[in-house]
């Protein structure tokens, strides 16, 4: 051992659901140090990350040396040694920062001890804020008529939507690097969706980007540089039912989000989720064209996709008084096997032969509320209309939520490298899917 130091009573509690915090100490002498025993708890219903830092106090100013994840209590449990080891090596007098990357409860910090004896840590993660060094390395998504092309090609691409990204609302755990990489590599996926709650479901908007703007974004952030990173394409939700009451909120959101990547193919829009109670003519219309006018101003060109009334469903609506002050827009058609069939792919064949383009950001294999079992002949009714028109899609949810809907078993690592007996019944259907689209 080299050195230990106990904690600042005065700074003790790190990233009790608030991300971002941190505790520093000056001066601290890290020659020869390859590893660092903390006596810690941790706490709270979810997993939570904590890097090692020197030389700044954020993932942006400061080098990062290790990162470790810290799994679900349910409360705060009796301090224990968690042992992490540095990927690099430095030397001399530092300041040395422990700061909360994500999740909530990360750790109540007692003390912590310098070691020579090298250890293991869950990687160094990058800051949202940095963004990938590769534009343009995917085939750019164009309209034409009714279809959406890839590299001037009609095609489809399959992947995941990540539930709502609200802070405390459990899926958020998910929206990382390491979550985007396991859908590439062993899903197959060509598409991830970030789902960035708005307002909350209940309209009371806990843990959301009105509420927690910077954490909501830099999720997504996260999850976009990721997906690009790894050439798959990622569409950008503003996740909400009243969009058109959060309208300036929306236009700011995009117009930054349109500024750092209007330059990426692999970017998708999706501007309003699932409209309810609204006419397409009077307010969902009128809604996209303000925001994708904003989205214009820095990207010229890459794909938007516009919620339809009723939970997008209603596509024939918009297919009979379509956008027309831009290129390159795709209208939402969202369907949950268990209760939409036959009759909304009919409405769907309708505003097909209207002329619109349609893209499918979210659906299910149950029932319209999220739960109930795997309707497999509707599935595949779905999948193949899907198929026959070109039609891309994203399942909900990647989520570990006791519902049918959810595609992994409560308490499945917030890191990827699941195996089948951490995928529930629609999780491994899905999967198949998509590995075989």
């Amino acid at each position: 051992m080299i050195e230990s130091l106990t904690a600042d009573p005065n700074q003790k509690a790190i990233g009790y659901y608030d991300a971002g915090s941190v505790i520093c100490y000056d001066q601290v002498n890290m020659s020869g140090v390859r590893s660092i025993d903390f006596l810690m708890a941790k706490g709270a219903s979810d997993p939570g990350r904590f890097a090692i830092l020197v030389g700044g106090n954020s993932l942006s100013s400061g080098t990062n040396l290790g990162e470790k994840i810290t799994n679900a209590t349910g409360g705060w449990e009796a301090y224990r040694v968690v042992n992490v080891g540095l990927s690099q090596q430095v030397s001399g007098n530092q300041t040395l920062c422990f700061y909360g990357v994500s999740g909530g409860g990360i750790f109540n910090l007692d003390k912590f001890t310098l070691s020579d004896v090298p250890g293991q840590n869950d990687g160094v993660g990058k800051d949202p804020d940095d963004l990938p060094n590769n534009p343009g390395a995917i085939a750019k998504i164009t309209t034409q008529g009714n279809r959406v092309l890839f590299g001037g090609q009609p095609g489809s691409i399959a992947g995941m939507s990540l539930f709502w990204s609200n802070d405390g609302w459990g899926g958020e755990k998910y929206y990382n690097a390491d979550v985007v990489r396991e859908l590439k590599n062993n899903w197959n996926a060509k598409l991830v969706r970030a789902a960035m709650g708005i307002n909350g479901d209940d309209e009371e908007g806990a843990g959301s980007y009105i509420q927690s703007r910077e954490s909501n974004i830099r999720k997504v952030k996260t999850v976009v540089n990721a997906a690009i990173e790894h050439d798959m394409y990622v569409i950008i939700d503003w996740h909400a039912h009243k969009a058109e009451n959060f309208r300036n909120e929306s236009i700011e959101f995009f117009r930054e989000m349109s500024a750092l990547y209007g330059n990426y193919n692999n970017v998708i829009y999706e501007i309003y989720n699932e409209p309810l109670g609204v006419s397409w003519s009077g307010v969902i219309k009128p809604y996209a064209e303000a925001v994708i006018r904003a989205i214009r101003e820095n990207d010229p060109d890459n794909l938007i996709i516009v919620g339809t009334p009723s939970w997008s469903q209603e596509v024939d609506q918009a297919a009979a008084d379509p956008i027309t002050i831009s290129s390159n827009i795709a209208y939402t058609l969202h369907f949950y096997a268990g209760t939409h069939h036959q009759w909304l792919r009919d409405k769907a064949s309708a505003a097909l032969r209207s002329g619109i383009p349609l893209f499918v950001t979210e659906w299910g294999a149950v029932d319209a509320n999220g739960d109930g079992a795997v309707n497999q002949a509707e599935t595949q009714a779905w999948m193949t209309f899907l198929k026959n028109n070109n039609i891309s899609h994203a399942n909900w949810a990647l989520n570990d939520k006791v519902e049918g809907a959810s595609a992994l078993v409560p308490n499945a690592s917030p890191n990827g490298g699941w195996s089948d007996s951490q995928l529930t019944e629609s999780g491994r259907l899905i999967k198949d899917i998509i590995r075989n689209w």
